[in-house]
């Protein structure tokens, strides 16, 4: 069976422990106490607090007869969508023009890589209409995300 480690001590084996603090002063009176702490055998006083002018964080209550005057406070609502990325799936986002929460409608269009799509077949020998297989796919197609209730364009994926 193992035996437990030896305990550690703050001293080092063989020197006795350093001093109290009270016996560290009275050891080296080159250090006076400090000129703002209290002497151990007086009684402290709490120093009186210096007043304040008071300023009052609301107006007073109208008094009797005058009219009651409250400030207008208008406010603004902003909408801010941080890392919105327009991509191949609809998403959640808020329309401008109709001021709504919507999720987006999605319109293929083809874009740049169906082309170089279609021409990369060509040059390949799919010349008799295969093609233009790259025109019936929608993973090859940009993407236009219009809000469903102004149709109202929101954002545009391009592929390419």
């Amino acid at each position: 069976m193992a035996s437990a480690p030896p305990l550690e001590t703050s001293t080092f084996v063989g020197h006795p422990p350093p001093p109290s603090y009270e016996e560290a002063l009275a050891a080296n009176p080159q250090y006076p106490p400090m000129p703002y702490a209290p002497a151990p055998d007086m009684k402290t006083s709490v120093p009186p607090v210096p007043t304040q002018l008071y300023s009052p964080m609301y107006p007073p209550p109208p008094q009797q007869g005058q009219p009651a005057t409250c400030p207008v406070v208008s406010v603004q609502t902003m909408y801010v969508q941080p890392g919105l990325a327009f991509e191949s799936v609809p998403v959640q986002a808020h329309c401008p023009v109709c001021t709504q929460n919507v999720i987006t409608r999605l319109e293929y269009t083809s874009g740049a890589l169906a082309w170089l799509s279609c021409a990369g077949l060509a040059i390949f020998g799919c010349i008799y209409g295969c093609c233009l297989i790259p025109f019936c796919v929608d993973s090859l197609k940009d993407v236009t995300h219009h809000c469903p209730n102004c149709s109202s364009v929101l954002g545009v994926h391009k592929r390419m």
